[in-house]
């Protein structure tokens, strides 16, 4: 992973952390049990999922020029993007845990973000892949949440 990499991956979580503490510095947060729980569940999923996309795609982190293959199996066969997926829902999971509002707040814009460079990425990798990387997006519909991929597999079983 390169220095300006770690750099941005490292700033990510110290701006929902700082976000999270303020929270508590200006009394902007809330307590509840349920929500507490449900988010530190949503975190250790996101983290799961996470963990997952880099053992399908150890080079998940590497820049698009130093990857050469489309990762397609494990959860790369259900969305194309399962590594910013993980890191979504440990934003929102952790905010949710801690009760911060500013939290939140931060971890609405780092999702927004990270959609914004799976975006990115795809057209990325359409530019070095051409049509394979075609042809894996409309076997992978879904670029975050597997929506069509379940509905898909709903369809055949009901059938």
């Amino acid at each position: 992973m390169s220095v300006k990499r770690f750099l941005e991956y490292s700033a990510t979580w110290i701006v929902l952390i700082a976000g999270i503490i303020i929270g508590y510095l200006l009394k902007l947060n809330f307590e509840n049990i349920i929500l507490t729980i449900s988010g530190y569940s949503i975190f250790v999923l996101g983290m799961y999922i996470h963990y997952l996309s880099h053992k399908a795609h150890p080079k998940a982190h590497k820049d698009i020029i130093e990857i050469d293959y489309i990762a397609a199996t494990g959860v790369y066969s259900w969305v194309r993007h399962p590594g910013y997926l993980g890191l979504i829902l440990a934003f929102i999971g952790l905010a949710l845990a801690f009760g911060s509002i500013p939290g939140l707040i931060v971890s609405v814009i780092l999702s927004l973000y990270h959609y914004y460079l799976a975006y990115k990425e795809e057209s990325m990798m359409i530019r070095k892949f051409g049509e394979a990387y075609i042809n894996y997006m409309s076997r992978v519909p879904d670029r975050l949440i597997p929506i069509k991929k379940v509905l898909k597999k709903r369809k055949y079983q009901g059938s």
